[in-house]
């Protein structure tokens, strides 16, 4: 089970990193006026597009090692406590 949680953390991490990164350049331009903005028509697929293509493919995952670090805490701690509780339980197969 403990190996299971890690890849579901790692899967998850590599999955939602570049969608995170993402958001938070969108979360950075509030307040900003229209004209000044890094992306001046915000859509999600074209910045996915534009990032990797002006800074590297890797810019899409600035901040990797703090979410994956924390996301397989995460669901290590979830489903082993998940499967102890079913097993107490005696919902376990």
């Amino acid at each position: 089970h403990i190996f299971a949680s890690f890849v579901a953390g790692v899967s998850s991490a590599l999955i939602s990193t570049p969608v995170d990164v993402v958001k938070t350049r969108f979360m950075n331009q509030a307040g900003i006026s229209e004209e000044n903005r890094l992306y001046q028509k915000p859509s999600m697929i074209r910045t996915l597009l534009t990032i990797p293509r002006e800074e590297g493919f890797t810019a899409l995952y600035k901040g990797f090692y703090p979410i994956i670090t924390r996301k397989v805490i995460w669901c290590t701690a979830f489903f082993v406590s998940y499967e102890q509780i079913r097993s107490f339980l005696g919902l376990s197969k």
